[in-house]
């Protein structure tokens, strides 16, 4: 039987037993089909076979929906249900008469809206929200099972070799052959470069077994909570990988929609959370990696379309993937290291993350924090309200060195770096000030201010940060000796907008 016949089948309202009138979604990958029917969803593996997957025989479509629905349970129990055949006696049909014929893999269906693609693009999608998924995501690190048989260096030669061998699948004409080439070259001298930082962090734990396809459109709110799903299932090499190489599908996947803002949030959040740092030397060729899959995946994708212009658009969205694959492997501007300072309340974690995103290279700017820092030397999480002991000098001390090594990892690794803390004391601002001589650097110091009763208001009306300072904190602060004040002085009374904007026309003059 052709598969063609079970697509026929599958596409049918009856087949699923529907009330007339009701219809059948379908959505289409170039390794699956999604029917969306009732309460359900049904997902066919296409018959086929390419350099990175291989679907051809009954026998491997059941045997990967099953490993797809074992491995999906595990962060979307909720979501999947089984495995089921389509049966043939005479006639095709959902139940267990007859020969299987094909295999599908059945879900709950969910409302399309909550994809978090489609929230993306209608602007719904908050820096509270990729924190939240963020947090989710690095809690599923860390629960992941550790594995040194894959990953490192070896592992992302055989992920750009798969790409290549995509390539040769590309309709011809599609992409331009000189700049694969010249991708080609850079991405060997960025491999040889981080050769033995890659087969370190396989041996430190930092390949795990991971999602793989970590992009928006496998992320969506179901029961109102935050799902990955659609992980692979197919391929070791692609599922067993660095986590920052997981993570990196995602940020490459809100940088090409334009939403660097969202990007440098979920990337300041993790390594906020994760303290991966010296990770930051390898993302650029991680991001390219991720980057080339969707360009091979949309030049073949394109041919499928139905009219010229669904089938140049697809065409030229996979160039500018190429051109993007291209820029995550360059060295863009110098990195500077900007410092922003001020008492508890003046906006300066506000202020940081509006400068962030537009600072250097994709995704923009690192951002130290000393209250994510400090939370993450006492092991709570963000939110969790640090007791007495925790801000006792030892820890306190113990932040800040942290903060200056942090930083200068950054700057090492091409990334203009923004630390965000009170530095109210003369010798803390000083010691940035060296490291960026140092390291011959630009530097940038902002010290923000407003009156007492702003402050106070702010901090009284905080929810869910990391930051613990109250009203108490704050009067405390007011009595603190400052030194000699070299660094710029901003109005923290002027809205967001505002002060970005001053701050970015003095980074100017660097």
């Amino acid at each position: 039987m052709q598969q063609s016949e079970v697509i026929e089948f599958l596409s049918k309202p009856e087949t699923y037993g529907l009330p007339e009138g009701e219809r059948v979604e379908r959505f289409d990958t170039h390794i699956s089909i999604v029917f969306l029917a009732g309460p359900y969803a049904y997902k066919l593996k296409r018959a086929i076979a390419l350099p990175f997957v291989d679907f051809s025989t009954l026998e491997d479509r059941e045997k990967y929906c099953r490993l797809e629905l074992e491995i999906n349970k595990k962060r979307a129990e909720n979501l999947y249900v089984d495995v089921i055949p389509v049966c043939f006696d005479q006639v095709l049909s959902l139940d267990t008469n007859g020969s299987a014929v094909d295999w599908l893999v059945k879900m709950k269906r969910f409302d399309q809206d909550q994809l978090f693609d489609f929230l993306c693009e209608k602007g719904s999608l908050s820096a509270a929200d990729m924190e939240a998924l963020t947090d989710h995501i690095v809690s599923c690190y860390e629960q992941a099972e550790v594995n040194q048989e894959y990953g490192g260096a070896s592992g992302i030669k055989r992920a750009f070799e798969g790409h290549y061998q995509a390539f040769e699948s590309c309709p011809e004409g599609v992409l331009p052959l000189d700049e694969i080439t010249a991708l080609k070259e850079k991405v060997a001298a960025e491999i040889k470069q981080h050769e033995a930082q890659l087969e370190d962090r396989c041996k430190t734990g930092y390949v795990r077994k991971c999602h793989g396809d970590l992009h928006l459109r496998n992320i969506c709110y179901f029961q109102d909570q935050i799902t990955l799903f659609d992980a692979i299932e197919f391929e070791p090499d692609y599922e067993i990988i660095d986590v920052l190489y997981d993570l990196a599908f995602l940020l490459m996947d809100l940088c090409h929609r334009g939403r660097l803002d969202l990007a440098n949030v979920v990337m300041n959040r993790y390594m906020g959370l994760t303290g991966d740092v010296s990770g930051l030397n390898l993302l650029g060729l991680f991001l390219s990696s991720r980057a080339i899959i969707r360009t091979h995946v949309n030049a073949v994708a394109s041919q499928n379309q139905a009219s010229p212009e669904a089938r140049n658009y697809w065409e030229e969205d996979a160039r500018h993937y190429l051109d993007e694959a291209q820029g995550y492997l360059e060295k863009g501007q110098k990195p500077a290291l900007i410092a922003i300072g001020g008492l508890s309340g003046t906006g300066k974690s506000r202020l940081a993350m509006g400068l962030a995103p537009e600072l250097g290279q994709k995704p923009g700017a690192y951002i130290a924090r000393t209250d994510m820092i400090r939370k993450r030397i006492m092991r709570v999480k963000p939110h969790e309200k640090l007791s007495e002991y925790g801000y006792r000098e030892s820890v306190t001390k113990h932040t800040y060195n942290t903060l200056y090594v942090e930083a200068q990892f950054a700057l090492h690794s091409g990334y203009c770096v923004i630390v965000d803390g009170v530095f109210a004391k003369e010798e803390e601002r000083t010691k940035l000030a060296e490291i960026a001589q140092a390291m011959e650097v630009p530097f940038a110091g902002f010290w923000l201010e407003a009156p007492q009763e702003v402050l106070e208001k702010r901090v009284a009306a905080r929810e869910n940060d990391a930051s613990d300072a109250d009203v108490e904190i704050v009067k405390m602060q007011a009595g603190y000796e400052l030194g000699e004040m070299t660094w710029q002085k901003l109005d923290a009374t002027l809205t967001g907008d505002e002060l970005i904007e001053k701050a970015q026309k003095y980074l100017t003059k660097i």
